[in-house]
């Protein structure tokens, strides 16, 4: 059964600002810790494009196994300084991002929703997964924060 985890945060910039960076998945390291990096820089993604991305995650933490997937995306929506969202698939699984952007007063509220599943004997670790990518969304959002706001 899949895992769906929603996080928002607010945000002291522009609708635009923002969109503009987080649909841009070679940033998404300076961010989140388990991004290490995504092929495509430098363009506007439409929907229809896909790029790649290397993800490490530490489920057993604090022992030193490291898991890498290197997830395949395509863009399924891009409605300027407003929604984004992309599907991938992996090896042994799939995840789905899904960003929303609403202007207020002061800013921006930012909402993620991440959504993955995984087979074979990684399903053993969803309970662990589902906890770590709780805390980490939070962390995420806080260093989107600090980056945007600053």
């Amino acid at each position: 059964m899949p895992v769906r985890m929603c996080h928002e945060i607010e945000i002291n910039c522009t609708a635009e600002k923002l969109f503009n960076y987080v649909t841009q998945p070679w940033y998404w390291h300076e961010w989140h810790p388990d991004s290490k990096g995504a092929g495509g820089g430098g363009r506007i993604l439409s929907v229809g494009d896909t790029f790649d991305e290397t993800i490490e995650v530490r489920p057993l933490a604090p022992l030193p196994i490291t898991l890498t997937r290197h997830p395949r995306y395509m863009v399924r929506e891009s409605v300027p300084n407003s929604r984004w969202s992309a599907a991938g698939s992996f090896r042994d699984g799939w995840l789905s991002f899904r960003y929303e952007i609403e202007p207020t007063n002061a800013g921006v509220v930012f909402r993620r929703t991440l959504q993955f599943d995984v087979k074979g004997w990684m399903r053993l670790l969803v309970p662990l997964l589902t906890i770590k990518q709780q805390r980490k969304s939070r962390v995420a959002l806080a260093a989107l924060k600090r980056l945007m706001e600053a």
